[in-house]
């Protein structure tokens, strides 16, 4: 257990459960909206979406560090690769099963590289966090 949570997939799959969570509960709260008229569904494209992403980042990123690629460049593309199949593939693909097509996924290059960055910073801040939670207090003499 302790390894687990040591590990950024683990903590990062937790912050986007509830970035997924906080967005599907915008949504449905809006009155009169389509989302709220049927959460059902889109709760359904929530749910597949955000488990596909998490899945292609994870999947990526592991293969792409058995070329021997440095982990945190492995990881990166992991990230972009699932944001771009997300807005490329499984986002229309959930959107016509679940939600009935309605839905737009014009623009790739930003988000990704907008994904990206969000990765960077936060790898950052988890190294930094991560560090701080190991350093050995100095006694004092």
């Amino acid at each position: 257990m302790q390894t687990a949570l040591r590990s950024h997939w683990v903590w990062l799959f937790a912050i986007l459960t509830l970035v997924s969570t906080l967005d599907y509960w915008d949504h449905i709260s809006r009155p009169g909206s389509a989302f709220a008229q049927a959460p059902g569904a889109w709760f359904a494209f929530t749910a597949v979406s955000h488990m596909s992403v998490c899945v292609i980042a994870w999947l990526v990123a592991k293969g792409l560090a058995r070329l021997n690629l440095p982990a945190l460049l492995a990881d990166t593309l992991g990230i972009a690769s699932a944001v771009a199949a997300h807005l490329l593939a499984t986002g229309p693909l959930w959107d016509r099963l679940f939600w009935g097509g309605g839905l737009i996924f014009s623009s790739v290059l930003i988000p990704v590289a907008i994904a990206c960055g969000l990765y960077l910073f936060y790898r950052l801040a988890f190294g930094f966090v991560l560090k701080l939670r190991t350093t050995e207090p100095k006694s004092l003499p």
